[in-house]
């Protein structure tokens, strides 16, 4: 083969070539060194004097392309209607394969003629070419294969090929089908492929209106009639079990057979048709459902009528269902112990319906709002004769009584988690403090329920901090944290002490600050190391012994894995701590005997030198 242009007979390289592709076209062998040879008449076609043939060549193989999709259109007509989808899924995959094996064998007419004419739809939007002006339409061999197949093949195929595509997933529904699933979905796909081939960003225009159209309206009629018959034939609870059943049959055919641009449409007319088409009898028997209380049924309801959002009257009903609940528990109370009933009714009624809410209804917000709701309606009910509502005095009661000494039955856990439980009521009170809210006013109230939610909070940030660590550097010690509201805590962060981390927590310090930054971006942080303490190990004794103290005492003792001596200045430019706080910090460790003056130099008189005691 020679790169140097020369003079070349079209006509007789033409004839190999033409051969060569009819062997290519229909998938049959072609030796590599006729491959190779073909490979080099393109070429030289291409690169020819003194006028390259290219023209001619492009011409040629369309020509070749057209007479043969002539010749595949007349043997799958002859085929017969019904063996129309496996004539043409034949055909097809044959032919969509042989024009990439041309498209691959004629590159370099792709790469030096077609791609350097192809005009692209910018060019004729906002450039200066003329739509008037003749133009020829260049396409890659590849495309071009594509869109003669579309033009001489779909288009006057197009009715007869989809009718029996339809006919075909029609017979899958009524389980009665019998082609190959790959067969039917290779159909779908070709009509997708030509479209992206021969005209890219074409936006499935030809799958769209070809065939995804009749697709949709023929499913709409069919789940129509279906929804109808199952309406006058079966139960609410049946029709609701048998129409998610339908769902989810009608969604893994959409996946079996379509592209993916059509389940969302193909899910929407589901919807439509089986839900919102008979939504009026859906809410007509929410009501009955809840007082059931039949969960599979209502978690039936819920899945028709989310999509849609169309939940609203199942919402109301949940809502009045829980009040009444509630209620009936309230009157049934006697007078002995009935502080305990009532918490104990109260925590019984949200548990039982947060259940419901989160197994039922996916934790949906809507009906975790109706929950809050109606628990609050219930806890804070009084009845006309009453001009306070006595839950709250009723809350003070229970509390009282698991705090008293006199509560032997229980265990510390025990009375933990009852008082925990506990805050469950207390959320839900109107008033929070009916006495010490009408001594203090809605202040108070106010900073005591924000104190009862950060110390909630701050155990979940804890939680949450470790698997976040988990994830990315585990620390090598525990370490919790409570994140606390400015204003809600008697806490100043105006005067917070000077004061250096020790080295072994920064670490931890600098970690919750980017998991929190995460999770809450634009709030501050302002560390209060003062209120903070931790837990040391001492190692030095004859057998270890666990000691809890304040972070500035804990910093001090720190130093001392660094050495066994360090006078009071070194300490406080270690710690950063001023004299205030050292002074106050220093003192118990001095009396408790972990740390001992060795020596006292007097000059200066501050200076003292420390050691522990091994």
């Amino acid at each position: 083969m020679s790169l140097q242009p020369k003079q070349v007979n079209f006509t007789e390289y033409w004839r190999e070539i033409s051969n060569t592709l009819s062997c290519i076209i229909t998938c049959g062998k072609v030796d590599r060194r006729i491959w190779s040879d073909r490979f080099s008449d393109v070429y030289e076609l291409c690169v020819a004097s003194p006028e390259p043939l290219h023209n001619e060549l492009y011409d040629g193989i369309r020509s070749f392309l057209e007479n043969h999709v002539t010749v595949i259109i007349e043997d799958i007509k002859q085929s017969g209607d019904e063996n129309l989808i496996s004539a043409y899924h034949k055909h097809w995959e044959r032919y969509s394969k042989g024009s990439q094996y041309i498209n691959s064998l004629c590159s370099y007419l792709n790469q030096q003629f077609i791609k350097k004419n192809k005009r692209t739809n910018a060019e004729y939007s906002y450039g200066d070419i003329s739509l008037l002006e003749p133009h020829p339409n260049y396409l890659e061999i590849g495309e071009l294969a594509y869109d003669v197949w579309k033009k001489l093949l779909i288009t006057p195929l197009q009715k007869g090929l989809v009718e029996a595509v339809l006919d075909e997933i029609h017979r899958d529904r009524i389980h009665t089908g019998s082609l190959n699933h790959s067969v039917v979905h290779s159909v779908i796909n070709s009509l997708v492929s030509v479209d992206e081939q021969s005209r890219p960003n074409s936006q499935l225009v030809l799958y769209k209106s070809v065939f995804e159209s009749s697709f949709l309206r023929t499913t709409g009629e069919y789940y129509k009639q279906k929804a109808s018959d199952y309406i006058s034939k079966l139960t609410c609870c049946e029709y609701l079990e048998k129409s998610i059943q339908l769902l989810n049959e009608e969604d893994l055919r959409s996946r079996k057979f379509l592209h993916p641009s059509s389940y969302q449409e193909v899910k929407a007319e589901m919807e439509k048709r089986i839900s919102s088409d008979h939504v009026e009898m859906l809410h007509a028997e929410c009501a009955d459902l809840i007082e059931k209380e039949s969960f599979k049924d209502l978690k039936n309801m819920y899945t028709l009528l989310m999509p849609i959002k169309a939940t609203y009257p199942l919402c109301h009903c949940l809502e009045n269902h829980i009040k009444k609940i509630g209620l009936e528990m309230v009157e049934s109370f006697t007078q002995e112990n009935i502080h305990q009933q009532f918490v104990e009714a109260m925590l019984q009624l949200h548990k039982k319906y947060s259940t419901m809410v989160k197994e039922t209804f996916s934790n949906d917000q809507h009906f975790i709002a109706v929950l809050d709701k109606a628990c609050a309606a219930v806890i804070n009910h009084k009845s006309p004769n009453q001009r306070f509502c006595k839950s709250p005095e009723l809350l003070v009661k229970y509390s009282d009584s698991l705090l008293r000494k006199s509560t032997k039955a229980l265990s510390e856990t025990d009375i933990d988690e009852k008082l925990n439980a506990s805050i469950t009521v207390f959320k839900y009170l109107a008033d929070k403090d009916i006495y010490q809210g009408q001594t203090c006013g809605y202040e108070f109230t106010n900073k005591l329920h924000r104190m009862f939610t950060d110390i909630n909070i701050s155990a979940d940030l804890t939680n949450k901090f470790v698997d976040y660590c988990k994830d990315k550097t585990p620390l090598d010690h525990s370490f919790s944290i409570l994140v606390l509201q400015a204003g809600a805590w008697p806490i100043s962060s105006q005067k917070i002490p000077r004061f250096q981390l020790p080295s072994e927590l920064e670490g931890s310090v600098q970690a919750f600050e980017k998991f929190y930054e995460t999770r809450f971006n634009g709030r501050k942080l302002s560390w209060v190391h003062g209120y903070s303490t931790g837990e040391l190990k001492l190692s030095y004794l004859g057998k270890p012994y666990y000691v809890t103290l304040g972070l500035f005492q804990m910093a001090i003792l720190l130093q001392f894995n660094e050495g066994d001596r360090f006078s009071s200045s070194e300490l406080k430019d270690r710690t950063k701590l001023e004299d205030k706080e050292w002074n106050r910090h220093i003192t118990p460790l001095l009396d408790s005997k972990m740390l001992v003056v060795v020596c006292l130099i007097f000059n200066p008189p501050s200076l003292l030198i420390f050691y522990y005691i091994n």
